[in-house]
C-alpha cells in the first residue's frame, strides 16, 4: 500500500498541488495537515505511520515536508527502514524500493553514524578543555556535568550497536 503525506506550514499555502502529485503517484490514501514548521507533533503524519506495515510505502512531495533538521530526517528515515517501510520523495526522485534508493538509505545511515561520532568527539573535547581550564580544590563545588552524566548522554546519542561496542567506565567498581 502507498500512503501519501502532505503538509504546509502556513494558512496561506495550498496543499492541493502536493495532494494531486501524491494521488498521481498512485497513493491509496493521502494524509494532510497545515502546521507551523516548529510544531513537534504532526497528527496526520502519525496517523499515516500507524497505518503503514512492512512492504508499504510512505510518499511525500518533498523531503522538507517531514522536517527541517537533517538529524531528525535521518532518524525518521532510519526508523522507516527498520520497520521495512519504503520511502519515496517525488521532487527529489528518491525511492528506497529501487537499487539507487537502497544506496541512499546506506548513505543516510553513514551520515547518522558520522553525526553521532562527531557529537561524542565534541563532548569529549569539551570535557577535556573543561578539566584543563579548571583548578578546583577538593572542597569546590563541581561545575558542569559529571563524567557519569557525559557518558549517559553519549549512550543516549549512540545507536544500540555502538552501545555494545562502547568501553566500560574505567572508574566504576
Amino acid at each position: 500500500m502507498k500512503i501519501g503525506y502532505a503538509r504546509t506550514s502556513g494558512e496561506g499555502q495550498n496543499l492541493e498541488q502536493q495532494i494531486a502529485a501524491l494521488k498521481d503517484e498512485g497513493c491509496d490514501k493521502v494524509y494532510s495537515e497545515i502546521l507551523a514548521s516548529n510544531r513537534v507533533v504532526c497528527l496526520a503524519l502519525e496517523e499515516a505511520l500507524a497505518e503503514l506495515d512492512a512492504g508499504d510505502s510512505l510518499v511525500v512531495w518533498r523531503l522538507d515536508r517531514l522536517g527541517r533538521r537533517t538529524v531528525d530526517l535521518i532518524t525518521f528515515l532510519q526508523d522507516l527502514q527498520s520497520r521495512g517501510i519504503y520511502f519515496q520523495s517525488l521532487c527529489e526522485g528518491l525511492n528506497s524500493g529501487t537499487p539507487l534508493g537502497k544506496m541512499f538509505h546506506c548513505f543516510i545511515a553513514a551520515l547518522a553514524d558520522n553525526e553521532r561520532d562527531l557529537t561524542i568527539e565534541r563532548t569529549l573535547k569539551g570535557q577535556g578543555r573543561s578539566k584543563a581550564g579548571q583548578k578546583k580544590s577538593k572542597s569546590a563545588k563541581q561545575q558542569g556535568p559529571s563524567q557519569d552524566d557525559i557518558e549517559a548522554a553519549m549512550v543516549m546519542l549512540s545507536s544500540p550497536e555502538q552501545v555494545q561496542k562502547a568501553p566500560k567506565n574505567q572508574n566504576q567498581n
